[in-house]
């Protein structure tokens, strides 16, 4: 018997969402870890979107076979227009606010995107072997920090293919349009002037972080640091994006926006982790999932990280919520 993980995957998340463990509960948060499973898992079921000498194509409700059409020959529209089709991530790109793990998870859904549409067996290998010696906790490769997917997607876009360009365009606006849906979640209640001061903060962190990663941190650049000297310069990194939040109007909201894991306490944790075991062992127990006993440790652990984000992203909500009804006197919650 096949093991149904999307379907055991509904039931938990459903059941998770009625339990009344989670005060803002928000589906549209990214909750899964990236992992080799997720990879593998991804090619066992064959992409509905393909590609021959006439293009990138899918087949509609009426099996009708429907081209990219050749909108002013840009690679940005038609990547537009396939994003639409494109499957949704189902992994967490924001990876806790930390934008270099952030940039390999991105390049991450973008490479399987590649692989997967093209079905070309040098992509799947490539890909598959990468993530075979991968880091997925640490978003970086075991043997080699400077072989990782954002390497690999920039090696396959160095082939110079429109169809890899426009899967890679198309992958970026899936990426931008879910993050807009979980910010709207997160950001409701929020004044414009407020959006605005926050979009200006980001683009200043971005900026600081893209210039150490180009520079001192970059992959080539790191290896001639002592470890010493490469923790000099992140601390440096770190305490201009400080001084950044500090200084801006809307400092705290950021923060509260982007509070970690560290700020569920304990017995929430603990709470969640029974829940989950004894949830698991549930479905476990009953005929539909009965021959996959064996996962069953991978299943609980793989569940209680998921429903940690879930409750990271209550407490994000919690202090937002908090943050609005009274401005001035507003204090971010304690780490627990």
């Amino acid at each position: 018997m096949v093991f149904n993980f999307k379907t055991f995957e509904e039931k938990i998340i459903s059941s998770l969402q009625s339990s009344g463990l989670i005060e803002k509960f928000s589906l549209r948060e990214f909750t899964k870890s990236p992992d080799l499973q997720h990879v593998i898992r991804i090619f066992e079921t064959p992409s509905k979107i393909f590609s021959d000498e006439g293009g990138i194509y899918y087949f509609d409700e009426n099996e009708d076979k429907t081209y990219c059409p050749k909108i002013k020959s840009s690679v940005t529209e038609k990547g537009e227009w396939l994003s639409t089709i494109m499957p949704n991530i189902g992994f967490d790109i924001d990876q806790s606010g930390s934008v270099r793990k952030a940039d390999e998870a991105e390049a991450l859904y973008c490479c399987i995107q590649v692989a997967h549409i093209l079905k070309e067996k040098e992509f799947k290998d490539e890909l598959t072997s990468l993530s075979k010696d991968y880091d997925f906790k640490n978003m970086k490769n075991f043997s080699n920090s400077s072989e990782g997917f954002r390497e690999l997607l920039n090696s396959w876009q160095n082939l110079q293919s429109i169809s890899i360009n426009i899967i890679v365009s198309a992958s970026k606006y899936k990426i931008s349009a879910e993050k807009k849906d979980t910010e709207k979640f997160l950001k409701d209640g929020i004044q414009e002037s407020e959006v605005a001061e926050l979009r200006n903060l980001e683009a200043k962190i971005r900026a600081i972080n893209f210039r150490f990663s180009q520079g001192v941190l970059s992959p080539s650049s790191v290896k001639d640091l002592t470890k010493i000297e490469r923790l000099q310069e992140i601390d440096k990194r770190d305490d201009e994006i400080s001084r950044e939040i500090t200084e801006s109007p809307v400092g705290l909201l950021y923060k509260a926006l982007n509070l970690s894991s560290e700020y569920i306490s304990p017995v929430k944790k603990k709470r969640i982790s029974l829940w989950v075991q004894k949830e698991v062992d549930t479905l476990l127990s009953s005929n539909e999932f009965s021959d996959v006993k064996e996962e069953r440790k991978q299943l609980i652990s793989q569940f209680i990280k998921r429903a940690y984000r879930f409750e990271k992203n209550s407490v994000r909500k919690l202090s937002v919520e908090n943050y609005l009804k009274d401005k001035e006197n507003f204090k971010l919650p304690s780490k627990l």
